[in-house]
């Protein structure tokens, strides 16, 4: 099967791992990680942080830092914004819920690294966004003491999306 992001079985495979790496820093990091719902959210797109650098963001939101993980990922690419569909300048849940695929009858043994997991609010307008990081286990970042290594399903889930495909 086509990738609609043109990548191959192996570019996307590795652009998962990268994803996991992006995600896990965060959370070593998480004391240097501020929460905010501000414009500073965008910082890790705004100034090129990178992961295989050891740069994370130091602001953000669980939108903006989970599309940041996938932005760092496919970096390599050089593919337009396939998360919120703003240039990699903007987005928030309801935007992200609009790209990627969906994944039906999301559980651990369904999902990939890098799947994001949406929780609460509607299905058009989540509340909030974790990205799986494998084992059953998500990093949340949805507060001043995050990003957080928690079970996937640690609050009810609205849905999975997938947007490395």
């Amino acid at each position: 099967m086509a990738s609609p992001l043109g990548l191959s079985f192996s570019k996307r495979y590795w652009a998962r791992w990268r994803v996991r790496r992006a995600a896990m820093l965060c959370w070593r990091k998480r004391a240097q990680i501020h929460y905010t719902q501000g414009l500073r959210r965008w910082s890790g797109l705004a100034l090129q942080k990178r992961s295989r650098d050891g740069e994370y963001p130091s602001y953000a939101d669980c939108s903006a830092i989970d599309t940041w993980y996938l932005w760092d990922a496919t970096r390599p690419y050089s593919l337009g914004d396939f998360v919120n569909g703003a240039s990699w300048r903007a987005g928030f849940t309801g935007t992200m819920v609009q790209h990627g695929q969906r994944v039906l009858g999301p559980r651990p043994s369904r999902m990939l690294l890098g799947d994001q997991v949406f929780y609460g609010g509607t299905f058009a307008k989540p509340a909030h966004v974790a990205t799986y990081v494998g084992r059953g286990l998500v990093v949340s970042h949805g507060q001043e003491a995050g990003p957080l290594l928690l079970a996937w399903n640690y609050r009810a889930v609205q849905q999975v999306r997938r947007y490395i495909r």
